[in-house]
């Protein structure tokens, strides 16, 4: 787990450690949360994702005096067609790199992403919620044609729906 700032209300102790990528040999200092190498047994394996130090993804393996001892390259990722959109976008991220980790809350061991939403979206996120509850309600009939099947005999609410169905009268024949 590698973050460059952190913005809680929390008070975390925080030590920079440089990480060159093993690939192209690009540096960044990055502020890693001490607990996370203190509660280690002997080496921190931390797993450096692109668009931290460079476009690479990388291993580097720190020890308990915050010194990295070596690192491993990714020979191969999984990704799906989503993430691999998202990537696209992340070359774009050396420029915005404060502005993604001002998002980023670290407490402890729990890390979190919460990105601030654009007044634009969030009207939109609230449009659609409005449509969304606006959409036509079901009868009760309509919900007892649906799920006829599932509604139990004795159900007080379907009580007139359940005397009246052909098709409940004909499951019990066959019973």
């Amino acid at each position: 787990m590698a973050v460059t700032e952190v913005k809680t209300n929390i008070s975390i102790d925080t030590s920079k450690v440089e990480f060159i990528c093993p690939v192209c040999k690009s540096k960044k200092l990055l502020e890693i949360p001490n607990s996370v190498i203190v509660e280690a047994k002997q080496l921190t394996t931390m797993s450096i994702a692109r668009g931290l130090v460079c476009d690479h993804q990388f291993q580097a393996f720190v020890d308990k005096q915050f010194q990295v001892r070596g690192y491993q390259r990714v020979d191969f990722e999984f990704e799906n067609k989503l993430n691999q959109e998202k990537n696209s976008n992340s070359r774009n991220l050396k420029q915005n790199d404060n502005e993604l980790f001002d998002n980023l809350i670290l407490e402890g061991n729990y890390l979190e992403y919460r990105p601030k939403i654009p007044k634009n979206d969030v009207k939109k996120c609230l449009n659609n919620q409005n449509i969304a509850s606006q959409k036509r309600k079901m009868t009760l009939k309509e919900i007892y044609n649906e799920f006829w099947e599932f509604i139990d005999e004795d159900n007080e609410k379907f009580r007139d729906l359940i005397n009246s169905d052909s098709r409940r009268n004909q499951t019990l024949l066959i019973y």
